[in-house]
């Protein structure tokens, strides 16, 4: 087993909204409806059938914390990166004035109450979509102000896919400021993605998940955004990565045959410019084609994700499984472990 340290790129905290509200600003403070809009009929707890996420529901941000620190103590983990589990969901808030206010205050409780207590956890923020200017500025408050190292964005729910120009301003302060805008996979409402014609969490989960990562994806590729933005870094979690040898053949194919007319920013195949890009993927150590995707992407490109405490998280075993991978060199291992995040979170 190698003995590399270990960077967890992707795991969680379960906000709640009623310590949000404690940060939320007049006149938004007197508000009683709910902080981001939720349309999710299916049980994906298993009614509360999975230990960790059952046994960490309810718990306070400095229970959370705790919790964190004794397992990255136990498993040799020296930093770990923390998304929100609805918080994203902020930005499908149509009221913009409110998705801006709600954002806010989530990025004010995120820094007090999750990383003010800790030198190793690191949750990072969301931002307010449907304004870019408006996403803009809180990037740079949530920055400059409360030091977080990156902001989460969900890829449903948005006005228009995150190739577009329209989302220049974000990127631009988020180039600037050196921060990482993580695209994350999530479990989607019932009308989003064409998941109304399917009938279980099983289903929408293994469906959406990778669908709605893999259209931003194309936007992203297709639209140059490594070109019109070639230091801003950009992660795609928590659908593994195994998906990209098949889809940037595929894109490279329509580059070949359309690209000069609708992508005229790609001047080399979209496989070429993402080997070249700040683009990072997070891994699953049990996907059975790992091996030849790291080798056809590169090895610089690739995350340790935990997923800790979802209900899907496979945590130790998918550290254990890369730490122990006989396919993988003890150099791919230790940049796919610890240095690729080291690197792209600056810590």
């Amino acid at each position: 087993m190698s003995n590399f340290p270990v960077i967890d790129t992707d795991g969680h905290v379960l906000e709640r909204q009623s310590d949000i509200r404690k940060y939320l600003e007049e006149p938004w403070v007197k508000r009683s409806t709910g902080l981001w809009p939720g349309d999710q009929p299916w049980d994906n707890d298993m009614m509360d059938g999975f230990e960790m996420a059952r046994t960490w529901k309810g718990l306070s941000a400095a229970q959370q914390v705790d919790n964190w620190h004794k397992i990255m103590d136990e498993y040799g983990i020296e930093k770990a990166v923390c998304f929100p589990t609805g918080s994203g969901n902020i930005a499908k808030n149509q009221e913009v004035p409110y998705q801006i206010a709600v954002t806010r205050a989530a990025n004010t409780q995120f820094a007090k109450e999750y990383n003010a207590h800790s030198d190793r956890l690191f949750c990072v923020g969301c931002l307010p979509m449907r304004s870019p200017k408006a996403a803009a500025e809180e990037l740079r408050r949530a920055v400059t102000e409360l030091g977080l190292k990156g902001f989460e964005i969900l890829p449903t729910g948005l006005p228009v896919a995150l190739g577009d120009p329209y989302y220049d301003p974000i990127y631009e302060e988020a180039e600037k400021l050196n921060v990482v805008l993580g695209i994350h996979g999530t479990r989607n409402t019932s009308r989003e993605l064409g998941t109304s014609g399917l009938s279980t969490f099983s289903e929408v989960h293994s469906y959406a998940f990778p669908v709605g990562i893999m259209l931003q994806f194309t936007s992203i590729v297709c639209q140059g955004l490594p070109v019109r933005f070639p230091k801003l870094k950009l992660a795609f979690l928590e659908i593994g990565a195994t998906w990209l040898p098949y889809y940037l053949d595929r894109l490279d194919e329509h580059w070949e045959k359309r690209g000069e007319i609708e992508m005229p920013l790609l001047k080399k195949k979209p496989s070429e410019m993402v080997r070249e890009s700040k683009l990072f993927f997070s891994v699953e150590p049990g996907e059975s084609q790992l091996t030849h995707t790291v080798d056809y992407v590169g090895a610089e490109h690739f995350l340790y994700a935990s997923d800790i405490p979802h209900w899907d998280n496979e945590f130790p075993h998918n550290l254990r499984d890369l730490q122990n991978h006989k396919q993988l060199s003890n150099e791919t291992k230790e940049k796919i472990l610890y240095k690729n995040a080291k690197e792209l979170f600056s810590l």
